[in-house]
């Protein structure tokens, strides 16, 4: 078990590989009585085509993986959810398009909930008859959120971004894909991508990490696995055009609500990649807050509102910047962001702005250090990218304005899609 210490944030965490491969991160964190643990493969959304090692594609439909993560609670013999909640402890898990993770959180002793979620993530028990029950459980969600504007306008624009990319599907897929989804599929993604060697568990907590390690070498030392299948993410030939440069439809709302995106180059190197990731957000925060001494004034003149936010994301082979708003006026919130855009492109960016938005990004990190799931989810996020958790908080510091120019220059006004959601007539 190696320790590892930072000094600058004074935190310590263990990490160990066991010999099945499972990777074991124990954050310590002395004085607390509540532990939060995640376990977590990257299976995730855009995971829907893969390559073994002999170049062969495995092709499954969209959602499978969300459809795994229903299918893991899955228990002929108790009812899981319920027999954590008798150990003290609330458990869960979520399917992003990079990953699927399981995670409990408890007050009291964490030992046997641990167990138990172990067991929940190595184990699927599952029957072809309880696999077609699911599916229509699983439509009823999707189509929940296809009712959700938010959801859908999201939706909508990832898939006007996008023409070959699995990003344009939604997390769970849709009602066809998943009705497609067989029994012998969910065993096979399981088998490929379930694997303690694919997998990393992290804890959170103030338990003693040496008896909280035992504990986790005992139990894997117990539990018999598959060969372990190499496969990798396909990569996607996506066009530099858009998929639908403008869409819009109908829903339940009083007052229009739209998005403006735009389709950017994927990064393979982390480095860049998260370097890029800062410079965006440093952009968008001295340009589209209060740090702008005209915010004052697009909110008087109703430009925008409460609802208005932005967003920049970036993958090995796909990116996207989007700006979103709930307005009357379509036209006059497109021209604002295309002004806006165009101002921070000819002006730039203070450096003593840049200098205040880095300080604010520390101290932001300083206090997420006591936020228990967002340690784990950055720092499984961050393992499966390769990425050195303390040097993406590190990163934000070492921006200069010459990143910043870069970042806009990766905007291209010829990538732009516009989904706006109407008042229904």
């Amino acid at each position: 078990m190696k320790k590892i210490t930072n000094d600058t944030y004074q935190e310590t965490y263990f990490e160990e590989t066991l010999d099945n491969g499972l990777h074991v991160v124990l954050w310590n964190k002395p004085g607390f009585e509540k532990s939060y643990f995640m376990i977590a493969t990257p299976l995730g959304a855009l995971d829907m085509e893969q390559v073994d090692e002999a170049g062969k594609e495995i092709t499954f439909p969209a959602g499978i993986a969300h459809f795994l993560e229903h299918k893991m609670f899955e228990d002929e013999t108790c009812d899981i959810m319920d027999k954590f909640s008798k150990m003290g402890a609330n458990v869960n898990a979520f399917t992003s398009y990079t990953e699927t993770a399981y995670y409990f959180s408890t007050s009291g002793d964490p030992i046997q909930p641990l167990h138990l979620l172990l067991e929940l993530a190595q184990n699927l028990h599952i029957s072809k008859a309880s696999v077609e029950k699911e599916k229509g459980i699983i439509i009823q969600e999707l189509n929940m959120y296809k009712q959700m504007s938010d959801s859908r306008l999201l939706m909508e624009t990832f898939t006007s971004l996008f023409v070959n990319h699995p990003m344009r599907f939604d997390i769970g897929g849709d009602d066809k894909s998943v009705s497609s989804i067989t029994y012998e599929q969910l065993q096979d993604c399981y088998r490929l991508n379930y694997h303690p060697s694919k997998m990393i568990l992290i804890g959170v907590s103030g338990h003693d990490p040496k008896q909280l390690m035992k504990e986790i070498r005992d139990d894997q030392s117990q539990r018999e696995f598959s060969k372990v299948a190499h496969v990798t993410r396909k990569s996607y030939d996506e066009p530099k055009d858009v998929a639908r440069p403008s869409f819009s439809f109908e829903m339940d709302v009083t007052t229009p609500k739209l998005a403006v995106a735009y389709k950017l180059e994927g990064i393979a190197d982390w480095k860049e990649r998260l370097k890029l990731e800062w410079a965006f957000r440093i952009l968008l925060d001295a340009s589209f807050t209060s740090l702008n001494p005209d915010y004052q004034q697009w909110l008087d003149e109703k430009i925008i509102n409460d609802y208005f936010g932005y967003d920049a994301d970036f993958g090995t082979d796909y990116g996207f910047l989007m700006f979103y708003n709930e307005t009357d006026n379509v036209e006059q919130f497109r021209s604002f962001i295309h002004s806006s855009l165009k101002k921070v492109r000819d002006n730039g960016i203070q450096e003593s702005t840049l200098n205040q938005l880095k300080r604010r990004y520390f101290g932001q990190a300083v206090r997420s250090l006591n936020n228990f799931d967002e340690i784990a989810v950055t720092y499984m996020r961050n393992f499966f990218n390769h990425i050195d958790f303390f040097e993406t908080m590190d990163m934000a510091m070492k921006i200069t304005l010459d990143d910043l120019w870069y970042a806009m220059d990766q905007i291209d006004s010829a990538r732009e899609a516009v989904v706006t959601i109407l008042p229904k007539k």
